[in-house]
């Protein structure tokens, strides 16, 4: 059942392939090129739950389901990483 919905999921998700390259990357049509240098030193999975709940909107139970783990998991993994985030933050700006 949850494979099903993975693949149907991944049907509708997926992108056509264009003949040019955009002029800007995914850093500058979302912004803070800060934030996704930040997000890149996450663990994966960390930063899988992070993207897929803020930019993709998707709902806790949705990522788990993608993932393979417990809605419990992916609510420690956001938490775990907004922490990260926010030390990161705090420590830059006592500098």
């Amino acid at each position: 059942m949850v494979r099903l919905h993975i693949r149907s999921w991944r049907r509708r998700r997926r992108e056509s392939l264009v003949a040019t390259v955009p002029e800007h990357g995914a850093h500058d049509r979302y912004g803070d090129a800060d934030l996704w240098a930040e997000l890149q030193r996450l663990p994966r999975r960390q930063r899988a739950v992070l993207v897929l709940r803020y930019y993709e909107d998707l709902s806790d139970q949705d990522i788990a389901d993608i993932l393979g783990v417990s809605r419990g998991t992916v609510r420690s993994q956001a938490a775990r990483a907004l922490d990260k985030l926010r030390i990161k933050r705090v420590l830059q700006e006592a500098r």
